[in-house]
């Protein structure tokens, strides 16, 4: 409801009279709406967190089971380690096989944006996801339950992506009419299930971290290495088979805006990943 008030009322801004940061509102009015109407949704979200949690009798991740981490550096670097070896195992095994190529030309400064968007996207969505939304539902279906319920969530809400199409005009029935279109533009069966598969075998990786250590340090570094990993490699190189479904289930058309592997091997490397966490963990519980 407010995000067409909120594109209307920065189009009308008169950029002459901000000096130095009129070319910064100037990209900004000329965003699509639906950017605007995606950002509306997560700061609302954002701010209508605090009154749902002090209803809900939470005041700090304490009252989630996440607690004060001795071993926080070590299990950021662990989990960035057991992100990124695999990742890097199954690239150059794409590689090798030519199923992608080398792009002409690499933008390192791309790939610096790639990094602080990892961490930042990683911190935020381990915050909500894995701390207060597992928190919650811990308290209603168990650890098993909120394990299985946050992560299929997890996967859900990367498929609820905004039309890209754009509105010629906007007027204050735009984000609702936004609301009838979003998850247009799936992925076809079974390409849409594994995708699906993936990512929910991520998130429940992510969780089962955050219940055995009671932090998310180590989930955070494995979601950024999971994020810079996927988008540096979707930088450095493209997809190459053709047909595109060539050695389909092994391999399938990147999904999700390219940002999610697709078939055995992706999972295959998944299976590695897990069996570094647990030797980590195995490994702290009998030294401590």
């Amino acid at each position: 409801m407010v995000a067409p008030w909120i594109y209307l009322g920065i189009q009308r801004v008169p950029v002459v009279n901000f000096g130095n940061v009129a070319s910064f509102i100037l990209e900004v009015q000329k965003m699509p709406f639906h950017r605007y109407f995606s950002r509306s949704i997560q700061v609302t979200a954002l701010l209508l967190l605090w009154p749902a949690f002090r209803w809900l009798g939470i005041n700090d991740l304490v009252g989630c089971s996440i607690y004060p981490n001795k071993y926080a550096r070590v299990d950021l670097l662990f989990g960035i380690f057991s992100a990124l070896l695999p990742l890097a195992f199954l690239e150059i095994l794409f590689l090798w096989k030519g199923w992608y190529v080398f792009t002409p030309m690499v933008n390192f400064l791309l790939l610096m944006k790639f990094l602080i968007t990892a961490v930042i996207v990683a911190m935020l969505e381990e915050y909500f996801f894995r701390g207060l939304l597992l928190g919650i539902c811990r308290r209603a279906f168990g650890d098993q339950g909120a394990l299985w319920l946050t992560s299929l969530f997890f996967a859900a809400l990367h498929f609820l992506n905004m039309p890209h199409g754009g509105e010629i005009s906007v007027d204050c029935f735009s984000g609702l009419r936004l609301l009838g279109e979003l998850g247009e533009g799936l992925p076809k069966m079974p390409l849409l299930l594994g995708a699906f598969t993936t990512l929910t075998l991520l998130g429940i990786i992510l969780a089962w971290m955050t219940l055995r250590t009671h932090s998310l340090w180590l989930a955070i570094g494995l979601h950024a290495a999971w994020i810079f990993g996927q988008q540096s490699f979707n930088q450095i190189a493209r997809y190459a088979l053709s047909p595109a479904d060539r050695v389909f289930p092994w391999l399938g058309k990147p999904q999700v805006h390219g940002m999610v592997p697709v078939g055995v091997l992706p999972l295959l490397s998944l299976v590695l990943t897990i069996i570094f966490l647990k030797i980590w963990c195995d490994f702290k519980h009998s030294n401590a």
